[in-house]
C-alpha cells in the first residue's frame, strides 16, 4: 500500500501572484527610462550648444587682433556677429575694444540651442579678453 504523497511545487495562484507583483513593479520602473531618456536628450543638446560656442571663440581668438570689429549682439541677429549654419544651434558674438586706443578686446559668444528636449532651450555663454 502506496500513501498518498503531497507534490511539491507552487500552485497557480502562487505563480500568477508572483507575476503580478513582478509586472506592477516593471511598469513602476517605465517613467523612469522615459525620464532618463529625456535627461540624455537635454545633455546632448547641451553639449552641442558648448561646443559651437567654443568653436567660434577658438576661431574668434585666431583672428588677428587688428582684424576684429567691434560690435555684435548677444540678443539679435547682426550680420557678421552671427552663425545660423547649423539648424540645432544659433551663434551670436559681440566685440568690444576697452581701451582707446584698442589694446584690450573682449569678446563674448553665446550659443543657443533651437531645440530643447526638457525646458528652456540650452544657452552657453564664453567670454575672453584679447590684447594686442
Amino acid at each position: 500500500m502506496s500513501a498518498h504523497r503531497r507534490e511539491k511545487g507552487f500552485t497557480l495562484a502562487e505563480v500568477l501572484s508572483a507575476l503580478f507583483v513582478v509586472g506592477m513593479g516593471i511598469l513602476a520602473l517605465g517613467p523612469l527610462f522615459v525620464q532618463g531618456a529625456q535627461v540624455t536628450a537635454s545633455s546632448d543638446t547641451m553639449s552641442a550648444t558648448s561646443a559651437a560656442a567654443v568653436e567660434r571663440l577658438e576661431l574668434l581668438r585666431a583672428t588677428g587682433f587688428n582684424t576684429l570689429a567691434a560690435g555684435g549682439s548677444l540678443t539679435s541677429n547682426t550680420t557678421g556677429f552671427f552663425d545660423a549654419s547649423d539648424p540645432e544651434v544659433t551663434v551670436r558674438w559681440t566685440v568690444a575694444n576697452n581701451a582707446t586706443p584698442p589694446t584690450l578686446k573682449t569678446l563674448t559668444v553665446r550659443a543657443i540651442s533651437n531645440t530643447s528636449p526638457m525646458g528652456q532651450a540650452k544657452v552657453c555663454e564664453l567670454t575672453s579678453r584679447r590684447t594686442r
